[in-house]
């Protein structure tokens, strides 16, 4: 969400000794450019290889999340514009994730295949994760289904991770999903039989004891949102404490209507909690780099954000 973001996820990689994700949506990276940056996924390839440089020693694997038609793009040329371009650029992971395409679920789970062998066989060593229901927070009790459908996609080739519905369901700038645990014990049983990773998408704002009731059930968990509104209230809190005018930025977070998807039982006229939402989406823009440059001649604001986020790791790693 931000090369600050980025690069805390190498810092503490390297620190602890510990494999991490920097999982990128067709949104934030793409081949045709991104929120984040603006970068195309080149440009974020490049930013990735300074990285390495200067993080010799860490384990990060570069990712895409969401890869599919109607992330962004709708087309299947669109999609595979993307796959092409993450290959070509040194993606370790690509997620296919066809929960969009206008189709029966039969018609999705081929073309999702199709994707499957695509990328296999461009790179065989690519790491592959699927799932093709959108994460709508349901609470699910039927294994047969998800295990007809791991089996389904086997058939094309190894899977590494599955993205499971476990129940989590992210609104506004909270958690208001209920895992489900005793789901996931029966499909935990399903993955080991088959050696794959269980992910978990949708895992912001969790608390210790919540964390705590995935471990030995979930191997992996994507967060995202919680970063970027993190750092936007790191940035309103410096503008409060250092008298810099933020007007600007929170305008311009707010005309982004990014915060539509989110919103629960809040209404688009509680103009500040929509702005906090959608604060990381504009990070490239105007305001908030002067604002970030100002923050700067106060207090080195880079090395301020990384160790908000390494705490916040920390919470994540510790725990489950």
């Amino acid at each position: 969400m931000s090369e600050e973001i980025i690069e805390s996820v190498f810092s503490y990689s390297e620190k602890n000794s510990e494999p991490l994700m920097l999982t990128a949506s067709k949104n934030q990276i793409d081949w045709n450019g991104g929120y984040v940056n603006n970068w195309t996924t080149k440009e974020y390839m490049d930013f990735i290889k300074k990285l390495r440089g200067k993080y010799g020693q860490a384990k990060v694997y570069i990712c895409r999340d969401h890869c599919g038609p109607g992330f962004k793009g709708k087309e299947l040329d669109d999609t595979y514009r993307t796959i092409d371009a993450d290959i070509e650029n040194g993606f370790d992971l690509i997620h296919v994730d066809y929960c969009h395409y206008h189709g029966s679920k039969e018609e999705i789970i081929k073309e999702s295949k199709k994707a499957i062998e695509y990328i296999k066989s461009k790179k065989p060593e690519t790491l592959i994760e699927i799932g093709t229901d959108e994460n709508t927070g349901a609470f699910l009790d039927d294994v047969s289904i998800i295990e007809k459908e791991i089996n389904l996609f086997m058939e094309s080739a190894k899977i590494d991770f599955f993205v499971c519905q476990t129940g989590s369901l992210i609104k506004e700038i909270n958690q208001i999903g209920d895992f489900n645990g005793v789901f996931l014990k029966k499909i935990r049983e399903i993955a080991n039989k088959r050696n794959i990773f269980l992910k978990e998408h949708n895992a912001d704002y969790l608390n210790v004891d919540e964390i705590q009731r995935r471990k030995n059930l979930i191997d992996a968990v994507n967060v995202a949102p919680q970063f970027g509104v993190i750092q936007t209230q790191l940035t309103i809190q410096k503008c409060l404490l250092y008298g810099i005018d933020f007007k600007d930025f929170i305008r311009d977070a707010y005309a982004s209507e990014k915060w539509k998807k989110w919103l629960h039982d809040n209404r688009p006229e509680n103009k500040f909690l929509c702005s906090l939402i959608a604060g990381h989406y504009v990070f490239a823009n105007k305001p908030y780099r002067e604002i970030y440059s100002t923050i700067n001649r106060h207090e080195n604001f880079r090395e301020t954000i990384m160790n908000e986020m390494i705490k916040n790791f920390d919470l994540y790693i510790n725990n489950l």
